[in-house]
């Protein structure tokens, strides 16, 4: 079969091919159809993930693909960039009928982290989130699922071209970075901040009314400052940290999770698939996820 194998830390991928792969007792070996591309994705290439992989390794921890005739998705941790990947079978999620291979991919990283991000926040209806990076792969989900479970939304984005998308999927309000404090506090404050920035969580901080949380999902912009725990307990804020990868060990959470997704996924929750690229241009994928002009998620199709 052919890999994407990443030799060295930092390095470029290569295409290789490798032998069968042959499933032990609990494990299926998934015929991959797509790929979801994910910043963890390039923060592993580099070493700079939370977990830290040994090359040589195939990058792609969400995949989507056919066993026995039926489509499913999974979270593992490296080897989707593929053919086949070997799976175990407690980890392979059910696919929606009606989604595509490319929606499918799209749905498990990102729908996963906004409902349990929410709920770990202990979100409740009427309350007001917003949402950083709102038109990319996790923001266009959370938009939604925030918007099912009852909140209000306010999108941010980086350009006022990425606001339209949004608005369509539910949001309140859409607007760009330096227009969102002007925003919140017009709104009285906000409840909740889902922190994917990382660089301003300050700022973010800032934005908070009385009682109100950050979830710490993410630091695309860079390492966060440091936070003065007297501006916590001036306001009684609280700041969460969110890593999706252990939460999946927990079957409870899961099954939570999807018994309120699945229903709605394909209905009133839509994956929203961004620049897709042929197996081939695997590099280039990459290439695309770290472009901030595109909107949703980067897949890769076989």
């Amino acid at each position: 079969m052919k890999a994407w194998v990443l030799k060295r830390l930092g390095g470029p991928l290569e295409l290789v091919d490798l032998p069968e792969l042959e499933a032990k007792e609990g494990e299926v070996v998934l015929r991959v159809e797509a790929v979801g591309l994910n910043f963890a994705d390039h923060l592993m290439r580099l070493g700079a993930y939370l977990t830290r992989p040994h090359p040589p390794f195939i990058p792609g921890m969400e995949v989507v693909g056919v066993v026995e005739g039926r489509r499913y998705a999974a979270l593992i941790p490296q080897g989707g960039l593929a053919e086949r990947v070997i799976v175990p079978k407690e980890a392979l999620l059910p696919v929606p009928e009606g989604l595509s291979p490319e929606e499918a991919a799209a749905y498990p990283v990102s729908f996963l982290t906004a409902y349990l991000a929410l709920k770990r926040a202990q979100a409740r209806p009427g309350e007001k989130v917003l949402v950083q990076a709102a038109a990319g792969a996790l923001g266009t989900a959370a938009v939604q699922v925030a918007r099912a479970l009852g909140l209000r939304v306010v999108a941010a984005a980086s350009r006022p071209e990425k606001l339209a998308l949004p608005l369509a999927l539910g949001a309140e309000e859409a607007v760009t970075y330096p227009e969102v404090p002007e925003r919140a506090k017009a709104w009285g404050g906000l409840d909740l901040v889902l922190e994917v920035r990382g660089k301003e969580v300050e700022e973010s901080l800032g934005l908070l009314a009385h009682g109100g949380r950050l979830v710490y999902i993410g630091a695309a912009e860079g390492e966060v400052a440091p936070i003065p725990p007297l501006r916590l307990m001036r306001r009684n804020l609280a700041v969460l940290g969110f890593w999706l990868t252990p939460l999946l060990r927990e079957a409870a959470l899961v099954e939570e999770a999807l018994g309120f997704l699945l229903p709605r996924l394909g209905r009133e929750l839509r994956p929203v698939v961004g620049p897709v690229f042929p197996f081939a241009e695997a590099e280039a994928a990459f290439r695309a996820l770290l472009d901030r002009g595109h909107t949703g998620k980067v897949v890769v199709r076989l």
